[in-house]
């Protein structure tokens, strides 16, 4: 209830005013013939004066109740609003509080629990990140990861959904000179073992007579390679031919095959995809390229087999003499690493033992197919 300033009192002061120039009057009419009548109207100039100072003192009066009721009233309407307000707030909370889209502890818990791999983008993420109160970028990287294991350690969750770290993906090379695509040389490895294919093609510059090899794909690259001087083109060429995987390891070597070679044989150049760069596989101190074919006097094989247990390349050689018993007959062992080819050993063909027949073993390879590993 709102409080009103009592302005009554200042009209009671005027009916007291008017009384007393009544009585003034009154005292003046009783009084002898003698008063003047100069005295008497100074008496009512003064009486006069008096009621309207008291005139102006109501005025003021009362303009100073309103202005303190309108005070009243604007404090009070601040009191009401101030009021509504935290009612809606209230019953917006109360109401929060029962949304059903707020997640539930279940189904926070089913989140942090959930599957996630490197530097994955995706809406699952971002609601990870939300639940563990750093910036919904949508990203798994390192920040989400290490405050992904402190949640899952503070509530004594598994944490095999966490992902491993691994290096931040490969930026983009720049463009390779512009080029002719070589026809009929083209393959579908995949060269970074991501579990995705790329395509992998050698081109021809005319103008710079360079050979280049380029593997690429919406999401990766391109990546490419300037590739070994064999003469200008047409009549020289390097082709994409196939891939393999000769370390067992799910990613694909490129091999490209130069052309002209011999006349029954085919000579190849590995590429290898590391530390964000196609390259070439060398064969140690040595310019030689792999070589397959041959004839009855001569002939070479490219096996992938085994050597103390682990994965290896082997270049046989059976090149036989002018006179019987004369020659050679050995295979060059190679391990592939991330720089290339290592000489690991010889073998002497006449006293090795190979279980898969006098060539060796053939490299498992695939041209337009995707490797068996990939999910097509």
């Amino acid at each position: 209830m709102k409080k009103k300033i009592d302005t009554r009192t200042p009209q009671n002061w005027l009916k007291v005013a008017a009384i007393t120039v009544v009585a003034l009057f009154s005292i003046s009419s009783c009084g002898s013939s003698s008063d003047s009548d100069e005295a008497l109207n100074t008496q009512l100039a003064e009486t006069q004066e008096k009621i309207e100072e008291l005139q102006q003192t109501v005025k003021e009066l009362k303009e100073k109740a309103e202005r303190e009721n309108q005070l009243v009233d604007e404090s009070q309407e601040e009191v009401t609003e101030s009021n509504e307000q935290n009612t809606e707030e209230t019953n917006q909370e109360n109401s929060s509080d029962m949304d059903p889209d707020d997640p539930s502890e279940e189904a926070i818990t089913a989140n942090l629990l959930e599957t996630y791999s490197w530097f994955e983008n995706s809406e699952a993420v971002e609601e990870l990140q939300e639940i563990l109160g750093i910036e919904a970028d949508g990203w798994y990287g390192a920040i989400t990861r290490e405050a992904h294991l402190a949640i899952l350690e503070t509530k004594e969750l598994s944490t095999a959904g966490v992902p491993d770290e691994e290096p931040p993906p490969c930026p983009p090379q720049e463009a390779m000179p512009e080029s002719e695509v070589i026809p009929m040389a083209s393959i579908v490895p995949d060269i970074d073992g991501d579990g995705n294919t790329e395509n992998g093609q050698t081109y021809y510059n005319a103008d710079l007579e360079v050979f280049y090899a380029k593997v690429s794909a919406p999401d990766f690259g391109p990546y490419w390679v300037e590739l070994d001087d064999i003469g200008p083109g047409p009549s020289n060429q390097w082709k994409a031919s196939f891939g393999t995987d000769i370390n067992n390891d799910n990613q694909s070597e490129f091999w490209i095959s130069q052309i002209p070679f011999g006349a029954s044989s085919v000579g190849y150049r590995v590429l290898i995809f590391e530390d964000c760069a196609l390259n070439i596989a060398y064969i140690p101190d040595s310019n030689e390229l792999f070589i397959e074919g041959g004839t009855v006097m001569n002939s070479w094989r490219i096996a992938c087999e085994n050597e103390d247990g682990a994965p290896v390349i082997v270049q046989y050689a059976i090149i036989r003499g002018a006179v019987e018993g004369e020659g050679s007959l050995t295979g060059m062992v190679y391990k592939l690493s991330s720089t290339g080819f290592t000489f690991i050993t010889a073998r002497n063909l006449e006293t090795f033992e190979d279980p898969g027949g006098p060539y060796g073993t053939g490299c498992e390879s695939w041209i337009h197919d995707p490797p068996p590993w990939v999910i097509s």
